[in-house]
């Protein structure tokens, strides 16, 4: 790729080879034996913001000769109708990262692909209808995959096609510092069990007898960003908890996962657990719950990270109430995992007293997640499953 640039309508128009950009106004769509690929996404800060725009990249390094793949913001109504009014869109393929009404997607030509997450295993109706719109559904996890089927998703229409991690920056690289350091990554919100694992801190590593043993804490909330303030309010008195905030880049998360010595992750239910996946590459010893959607890249490191037992109950939980309660209708939202506390402490116990022998699996560990699920082994797949070989 020789560069990219920004069109008017907020586009991104991408350099293929030295001195000739592929805009859609070209002919290098519109041949036989061509695929345009368009990317309807939002590249943002959030989790499915970097996704699709690390997939995109992942794609375009990693496309054969002909495969076009085009970024076209979801966000720009210019750039959505400039897209739905190019006739070469009907021979091509279309991903989409979020589910859209079943009225709007009809708008869109040629093969419909959602590249979509969720952390529940019941979905309601409505949105069960919406995927069925959809010609082809990715599912970043075998677990999301069996959760469409249960609801009565044709198998043969999903296809497994995982997020990833930058395998050049999110790499072992080890930084000198005081003491032992536990760290947390993850919007401060029920699901991710922060509030659970500061308890099992405190409980297990008191201050009288573990002085520098620390929990660092980075759990900014977009939609909610005065509850990191609240919890720190509420733990002013144990500075031994380090709350860390701010938007940081890929860099600067990959220095400070490699700055602590132990990742606590003790998450309910996970779309696909990106926090979890980075401290891996990372070489970062992981205690987590084996569960949900976060299962497809751990089952690769089956004892080279610490499983929390948890149990499975009802889902409970006011966020996901705020944002998804009307499409349930009063119905039940699922279950998730409940970590068990007792398993939490003894793995931070464990991690804490057998550090030696516990980096030593996480290097491992860290070696087969940045092959296995680099973005670039990502592409590939998504190349594959979009030529019909995978």
């Amino acid at each position: 790729m020789a560069g990219k640039a920004p069109a008017s309508d907020g586009t991104l128009l991408f350099e293929l080879r030295p001195g000739a950009a592929a805009d859609r106004d070209g002919a290098n769509g519109s041949s036989e034996g061509k695929m345009d690929v368009n990317f309807l996404a939002s590249f943002n800060v959030t989790g499915i913001g970097r996704h699709s725009e690390a997939a995109f990249y992942g794609v375009l390094r990693n496309r054969p000769p002909g495969l076009v793949p085009y970024y076209v913001n979801k966000m720009r109504p210019a750039s959505v109708q400039r897209f739905l009014g190019d006739p070469r869109a009907r021979s091509g393929a279309t991903i989409m990262f979020w589910r859209f009404t079943v009225e709007e997607l009809r708008e869109f030509p040629g093969r419909r692909i959602g590249w979509l997450f969720f952390e529940s295993d019941r979905l309601p109706p409505s949105w069960i209808e919406q995927m069925r719109a959809f010609d082809e559904l990715w599912m970043p996890s075998d677990w999301g995959r069996e959760v469409l089927i249960a609801h009565g998703i044709p198998a043969e229409r999903i296809r497994v096609v995982p997020a990833g991690v930058d395998h050049r920056i999110y790499r072992p690289q080890p930084r000198p510092h005081e003491g032992f350091v536990f760290l947390t990554v993850g919007k401060y919100e029920k699901r991710k069990s922060i509030d659970e694992a500061i308890e099992a801190f405190l409980a297990e590593f008191p201050a009288a007898t573990h002085p520098k043993v620390e929990f660092w804490i980075k759990a900014d909330h977009p939609v909610f960003p005065e509850r990191i303030a609240a919890l720190r309010a509420r733990h002013v008195a144990e500075p031994r908890l380090r709350f860390v905030s701010g938007h940081f880049s890929d860099e600067q998360m990959a220095e400070l996962y490699n700055r602590t010595d132990a990742f606590v992750f003790p998450t309910k239910a996970e779309g696909f657990g990106l926090p979890c996946v980075e401290a891996l590459a990372c070489g970062l010893p992981l205690i987590t719950t084996d569960c949900s959607a976060q299962t497809v890249f751990l089952k690769h490191v089956a004892g080279l990270f610490c499983s929390v037992s948890y149990r499975m109950a009802d889902l409970d939980d006011p966020d996901y109430a705020h944002f998804y309660g009307t499409d349930y209708h009063g119905t039940p939202y699922g279950r998730w995992a409940l970590p068990d506390m007792a398993s939490l402490r003894a793995g931070m116990r464990e991690v804490y007293e057998e550090r030696t022998d516990w980096r030593a699996r996480a290097q491992q560990a860290a070696e087969c997640i940045r092959e296995k699920f680099s973005w670039d082994r990502v592409g590939r797949r998504a190349v594959d499953v979009l030529l019909g070989a995978g």
